[in-house]
C-alpha cells in the first residue's frame, strides 16, 4: 500500500474548513474537564456520607483541607491531566492518520504505536538519573511546550503534500521523548510540592488522573477526527500541551535545590536503581503486573482500531464513541479508589482489580454481528473501572516505599520496564494481527492480560498494606509496609 498520499484541493477544504457545527462540537469537547468531573462525584459522596453520619461532620472540619482546594497542586494536577490526556488523544489520531489517510498496512500501524512508547524503554533510566540533578518544573514545562511543536508539523506537512508514514515515525518518537521527560518529572516533583504527609493523596489524585487519561484519550480522539478531520484534530492536541505548560509555569512554590550526590558515574547512580528495584520483594512484582497491565493496553489500542475499523467497518466516531461509552467505567471506578482499599486493604483492591482488568479482554474476540457493540463497550468498561483501583495504590505503594533520594532513579526505573512493554505490546499487535488474523490476535492478548493477575494475587504484593508514616528526608521509606493475612 502507499504511504503518501496526494488529494484534490477541494478535498483539503474539509481539512481545514470545519462547519460551525463542527466547531461548535470542539469547544464541547475541550470544555471536558475529567479532574472536575472526579472532584464533582467525590463532592456530592461526601454530602451524602455527612447526611447519613452527621457525628463524622464535626472530625471532618479538624482534618486537613482537600489538595484540590490548594493553588499549586492543583496546577500541578491540571498540567499532568491536560498533559496525560493529549498524550492519548495522539495513542488513537496518529494510527487513525495513518489508516484513513495513508492507508498504512497492519505491521506499519504497530511499527507506529510503538515508536511513540519506545523512548520510555531508551531514555528512562539516564532521564531518571539526570533529573535528580536538575530542577523538574523547568523540565515539565519544556516538554508540555516541545510536543505543541512537534504534533504541528503534522497538519503542516499534510496542507504541504508532504505528510508520509516516515513523517509519522519520527514525530511519534520525538512526541514519546518528551512525554518521557514529563511523566518522570512530575513524580520525582511531586514529594517536594506537597511533603510527606501528604504524599499519598496527592499522587493517587494525579495516577487517578493520569489513568483516566489513558483510557479517555483514544475516545476524545475519535470524535475529534470525527468532527475535525486527523490534521486539525492533533493541531487542537498540540494546542492542549501549551496549556499543560502554562498550568505547571504558573506554579508559585519555589521548588528547592537538587539535593547534593555523590561524585560518582552515571552508570553507578543508575545501577543503584535499578538494584533498588529489582531486589525490592515489592516492587519488582509491581514492576511485572503494571508491564504487562501495559503492553495489553497497548496492543489493544492497535488491535482494536484495525478489529473496529476493517473488519467491522465502524467509522472513527464509532470507534471514539465505543472507548467513551466504555470510560464511564472509569468514572465509576475512579471516586471509590480510596472506599474500597480502606475497606479491602491496599493488596486485596490491588488483586481484585488484577482480577477484573485482567479477564476483561476475553470479550472483545467475541464481538460480533448485533453483539459487537455491547461486548466491546462493556469489555471496556471493565477494563476501565479496574485501571484506578490497580494503577492509583501501585504509584502510592512505589512512592511510599521507596527513599526520597532514591525516587527519580526508582521512578525511572519503573517507567522503563511498565512503559518499555508498551512497544513491545503496540508491534506485536500489529505484526499478530497481519499474520493471524483479528480474532487469534484478540485471543493470544487476552491470555497475555492473564500475567497481571498472576503477578499481584500469587505474590506478596496481595498482602501489601499501608501502615506508618516516617519521615521522607532519611534514607528510610516514607511509609512502613506491614503484612495482613493472605487471601
Amino acid at each position: 500500500m502507499p504511504c503518501s498520499h496526494k488529494i484534490p484541493h477541494a478535498a483539503r477544504a474539509d481539512c481545514f474548513g470545519p462547519t460551525q457545527q463542527q466547531v461548535n462540537f470542539f469547544r464541547l469537547l475541550c470544555s471536558f474537564r475529567l479532574d472536575l468531573v472526579v472532584a464533582l462525584i467525590e463532592t456530592l459522596g461526601r454530602k451524602a456520607h455527612a447526611r447519613s453520619h452527621p457525628g463524622a461532620l464535626k472530625a471532618n472540619k479538624d482534618a486537613p483541607k482537600s489538595l484540590l482546594r490548594e493553588a499549586d497542586f492543583l496546577k500541578l494536577f491540571g498540567g499532568s491531566t491536560t498533559s496525560g490526556l493529549g498524550s492519548q488523544v495522539s495513542v488513537l489520531a496518529l494510527p487513525l492518520t495513518a489508516i484513513a489517510l495513508l492507508h498504512a498496512p497492519a505491521l506499519s500501524v504497530g511499527t507506529l504505536a510503538a515508536l511513540g512508547t519506545l523512548p520510555y524503554l531508551l531514555f528512562s533510566l539516564p532521564v531518571g538519573t539526570w533529573l535528580e540533578r536538575v530542577r523538574k518544573r523547568p523540565v515539565l514545562v519544556a516538554s508540555a511546550l516541545g510536543r505543541c511543536v512537534v504534533l504541528a508539523i503534522i497538519p503542516l506537512l499534510w496542507a504541504l503534500h508532504h505528510l508520509d508514514m516516515m513523517a509519522l515515525y519520527v514525530v511519534a518518537f520525538l512526541v514519546g521523548t518528551m512525554s518521557t521527560l514529563f511523566d518522570i518529572a512530575w513524580q520525582s516533583y511531586l514529594p517536594s510540592l506537597v511533603g510527606t504527609s501528604r504524599l499519598h493523596e496527592a499522587s493517587a489524585r494525579l495516577s487517578i488522573s493520569n489513568s483516566g487519561t489513558q483510557l479517555a484519550g483514544p475516545g476524545l480522539a475519535g470524535l475529534l477526527i470525527r468532527a475535525l478531520s486527523a490534521p486539525v484534530a492533533l493541531l487542537a492536541d498540540a494546542a492542549g500541551f501549551v496549556a499543560a505548560g502554562l498550568f505547571v509555569g504558573r506554579i508559585k512554590r519555589p521548588e528547592p535545590q537538587p539535593p547534593k550526590l555523590k561524585k560518582r558515574g552515571w552508570l553507578a547512580d543508575i545501577a543503584e536503581g535499578v538494584n533498588y528495584t529489582a531486589r525490592h520483594q515489592l516492587l519488582r512484582w509491581i514492576a511485572v503486573g503494571v508491564a504487562s497491565w501495559n503492553a495489553v493496553s497497548s496492543a489493544l489500542n492497535v488491535a482494536l482500531v484495525l478489529f473496529e475499523s476493517r473488519v467491522l467497518h465502524f467509522s472513527a466516531g464509532t470507534i471514539g464513541l465505543i472507548f467513551l461509552l466504555g470510560n464511564i467505567g472509569f468514572v465509576v471506578g475512579a471516586p471509590a479508589v480510596r472506599r474500597v482499599t480502606q475497606r479491602l486493604g491496599l493488596g486485596r483492591t490491588m488483586v481484585l482489580a488484577a482480577v477484573l482488568g485482567g479477564s476483561s479482554p476475553a470479550l472483545f474476540p467475541l464481538a460480533h454481528g448485533a453483539a459487537a457493540i455491547p461486548l466491546l463497550v462493556s469489555g471496556w468498561f471493565v477494563r476501565a473501572l479496574a485501571n484506578p483501583l490497580y494503577m492509583a495504590n501501585q504509584v502510592s505503594l512505589r512512592l511510599a516505599i521507596t527513599p526520597r533520594r532514591l525516587t527519580a532513579r526508582m521512578t525511572a526505573t519503573m517507567k522503563c520496564v511498565v512503559m518499555g512493554a508498551m512497544p513491545l505490546g503496540s508491534f506485536l499487535a500489529g505484526a499478530a494481527m497481519g499474520a493471524f488474523g483479528a480474532n487469534t490476535s484478540l485471543w493470544l492478548i487476552a491470555i497475555v492480560s492473564l500475567a497481571s493477575v498472576g503477578a499481584t494475587a500469587l505474590t506478596k504484593l496481595r498482602t501489601a498494606s499501608l501502615a506508618s508514616e516516617r519521615r521522607a528526608d532519611d534514607d528510610a521509606p516514607t511509609l512502613e509496609m506491614t503484612r495482613v493475612a493472605a487471601l
